[in-house]
């Protein structure tokens, strides 16, 4: 996830300033203005002085910011809020994250939901639409904060002059609905030499292997994430996680450095949530190719069996940490 459960920890020993008598304020981000914190009146719809407390400094705590596009309001009464890091989004895996506030009184809802997101890309010189890889619905992103839901989206190509990018979404409080059309949305390309999802064909189904936050790596060992989804029938409809379950091993290797390995990798498995986790060993920085072996539950190679001219897989993610 964008955030270490340290951070957790940090923010929930501050909260007794809530109780202290001081006047609280969040930082966001270095150029963004200091708001204060608005804790609303009693409201059964609302969270609790702490509960404000803690859903505002996660969403103002300097890496994520709103995305400004893809506001929208439920019945004139509620305001939906669409976060990501820095506002942003890349090629590959992004988080995003929702919350709803009550306009009356700025209060972070409690009780909602956010479904049918929908990413599309129209492709303008073939006159095409498709999807990527994506959860179609939230879930609460941590019981620490239960006014703030998560999604994700992977997004297989940027935005460019061949085509571009709209966002929708359903969300849902009080048996009220508001379905927010197609915004226009920049998707950025990765810095150079830099691959966060890649694709293989097995059984005529397309699959598509997305890398959960590497800009989180560090030197030493990583727990490394995935998901792994196949391409929807309709291509323009959301493509799901995958019905077949593999397990992808992993071999980095240093390209600049004579493709120099390292030990004590784990493969990914799937995991109940869906996802795919394993160990990764990043022993120094630089450029790292992680080349992948795709095996099916029986263990037979699916993809990555054949080698470049290095003599590792020809399906790898590329990270520089």
């Amino acid at each position: 996830m964008i955030m270490e459960k340290r951070v957790f920890t940090r923010i929930s020993a501050i909260v007794f300033l809530l109780f202290s008598g001081f006047a609280l304020t969040a930082c966001g981000g270095s150029d963004d203005p200091v708001a204060p914190i608005n804790i609303p009146t009693e409201d059964d719809e609302c969270c609790n002085a702490e509960e404000t407390f803690l859903a505002y400094t996660f969403l103002h705590n300097g890496y994520l910011k709103e995305i400004e596009s893809l506001r929208d309001t439920i019945d004139e009464k509620y305001a939906l809020s669409v976060y990501s890091r820095g506002g942003k989004l890349h090629a590959g895996y992004n988080d995003v994250f929702f919350a709803l506030t009550k306009i009356s009184n700025q209060g972070f809802v409690r009780d909602f939901s956010v479904t049918e997101i929908s990413p599309v890309m129209t492709m303008t010189d073939k006159g095409m639409k498709h999807s990527t890889p994506t959860a179609t619905e939230s879930s609460l992103y941590d019981e620490t904060f239960p006014a703030v839901q998560h999604a994700w989206i992977s997004f297989v190509m940027s935005s460019s002059s061949m085509g571009y990018w709209e966002l929708g979404y359903k969300a849902t409080t009080q048996n009220k609905t508001v379905a927010h059309t197609g915004s226009v949305i920049e998707v950025s390309a990765n810095a150079t030499g830099q691959e966060w999802i890649k694709s293989f064909k097995y059984q005529d189904v397309n699959y598509y292997l997305s890398l959960v936050n590497p800009n989180d790596f560090q030197t030493g060992i990583n727990t490394i994430q995935a998901y792994v989804s196949q391409q929807n029938a309709e291509k323009a409809k959301p493509w799901p996680l995958a019905d077949q379950e593999f397990t992808i091993e992993i071999i980095p290797t240093m390209p600049d450095m004579g493709n120099h390995s390292s030990p004590d990798n784990v493969a990914l498995t799937k995991q109940p949530s869906g996802i795919y986790e394993g160990k990764l060993n990043l022993t120094m920085t630089g450029l790292w190719d992680i080349h992948l072996v795709v095996k099916d539950k029986e263990g037979n190679i699916v993809a990555g069996g054949e080698n470049n001219d290095s003599g590792y897989s020809n399906i790898y993610w590329s990270v520089i940490l």
